[in-house]
Parts: C-alpha cells; structure tokens; sequence
C-alpha cells in the first residue's frame, strides 16, 4: 500500500505576509518508496526548505543528482528541477514572493540564483539553530510558530527595502513579461545598467531574465488552462515571435516543448 502523504498551508503571521506567498508542509507516516519525480518548473519565487525528516534527491536539468540538504534555499530557476522523496517524508517550507525574499537575506539574492543552497550558508548560525528547532519540534503548530519567529528576526535585521525594485517587479508581473527594460528603466529614472544591478542583487535574475520567467509562466498558465485554442495562438498571446521562438523558450526552462507539456506527469510550477 502506498504511503499516504499530508499536505497543509499556514496562515502567514500579519508582519510576514507582505514578503510572504505561503508557508506550507508536507509529511508521510511511512517510506515513500518508488514515487515518481516531480517536475519543478521555474516560478520566479525563492523558496526556504526545512526537512524533519529524510531529504528528497534532486535531478538537475544537466543530468547531475544529489541528496538536499537538511535545508536549503532554492534561488530563482532558469532550469527545471526534479525531486524524488528517499524514505519519509517531512519538510515544513516558506515561498516568497519575488519582491520579498531579499529583505531576509543579508547577501546579494544573486549568489543563490539557479542553485540549492545549504541554509547554513545564507543565514549561518540561525539557519542551524532553526533546523535543530524545527526537527525536535513535536507538532506542525511548533515548526510554524519556530519558523516564523525566524523570519521575523531576519526581517528586522536585514531592513533591506528597495522601492524601484519593487515597482520594476510590479511593470514586469502586471505586463507578464512583455515590456521593454530600457523603456522601463526611462520610467523609473534610472540607467538600464543600475537597474539591472539592483535589480539582480536583490532578486537574483537581471530584470530582463526575469521577464523571460515572468513570459514563460503566462504560457505555462494559459496551457494549462487552456485559454487558447492552438499553441500558435498562445505563443503570440504571451509575447512571443512565432511558434520556433516559443518551443525554444519553453524548452530551455521547462526542458520540454509546449506540445509535450500537455501530457507531460507530475509538473509543479
């Protein structure tokens, strides 16, 4: 009989909810032996990690694998990732929205950009007390209550706000990614190359890159949707020059072809 896995999300304390797009959990009583991978398709969220129980494997899109840490970070993705549970599951997690997470870094998001990174090395000694904490708590309350009052000592120490990264990010979302930088760059009263520098230091990707993952999502969105009826329809729809430009596109992130994706198992995004 397969293990039966318990997925839950939490609400976000007041103080986190702004930089906050959901903490959320899964955990299984038993081994998961077998499971298929999962797909992780770039989604411009950074991504904190806690297992309190056994780490999955991760499969990267150049062919590499490795057990995750204890805890990790998971930085903006060019690439896909695939994860395998190896044994019992157990992880407590916090997404972040793309203009939130650099206010809980010290560090330029642009050093754990497309890497999984050992959360030690991001929050050093708190990355290690928190794990220890989160793995000896006795509930999901606990490892909340635990993992909140982290962030929240994160977020006064580091006070980090950048407000024309934060409009920069609400032209790329609102327009999903089919603007021109320079022009926005105009707008805003900045060079394109101070822009791009702020921008990656605190998000991870130049904003360019960004609006790349911002365009692709839209498609991944309106296919799954099926808000068009043809995939030439949706490459136009989303921004793109013509159907070639949209397989190629697609298949640089999400390692497959947009036809493919319809069919393709187990895709999170």
């Amino acid at each position: 009989m397969p293990a039966a896995t318990r997925y839950a999300e939490y609400a976000v304390q007041e103080d986190l909810a702004p930089f906050v797009k959901c903490i959320w959990s899964l955990e299984s009583d038993r081994p998961i032996n077998g499971a298929p991978r999962e797909r992780i398709l770039p989604d411009s969220c950074v991504e904190l990690v806690i297992h309190f129980k056994d780490p999955f494997l991760n499969h990267f899109a150049d062919g590499g694998t490795a057990v995750q840490p204890r805890s990790f970070v998971v930085g903006q993705m060019r690439h896909f990732l695939e994860i395998e549970p190896a044994g019992r599951t157990g992880f407590i997690a916090v997404r972040f929205h793309a203009r939130g997470a650099y206010r809980f870094f010290s560090q330029s998001l642009r050093e754990i950009a497309d890497g999984v990174v050992d959360l030690r090395n991001v929050w050093k000694e708190r990355g290690d007390k928190c794990t220890e904490r989160v793995a000896s708590a006795c509930s999901p309350r606990d490892r909340l209550r635990i993992l909140q009052e982290s962030l929240l000592q994160s977020l006064r120490e580091n006070d980090r706000h950048d407000r024309t990264v934060d409009r920069c990010l609400e032209r790329i979302n609102s327009t999903h990614g089919q603007l021109s930088i320079a022009e926005l760059a105009s707008d805003l009263g900045i060079s394109n190359r101070h822009l791009a520098r702020r921008f990656e230091n605190a998000v991870g990707f130049p904003p360019k890159e960004f609006a790349r993952v911002s365009r692709f999502l839209n498609a991944v969105r309106s296919l799954s949707e099926r808000t068009t009826t043809t995939l030439t329809e949706t490459a136009l729809d989303c921004g793109y020059f013509d159907q070639a430009h949209f397989n190629h596109e697609f298949r640089e992130f999400a390692g497959m072809t947009p036809g493919e994706f319809s069919s393709f198992p187990h895709v999170g995004f």
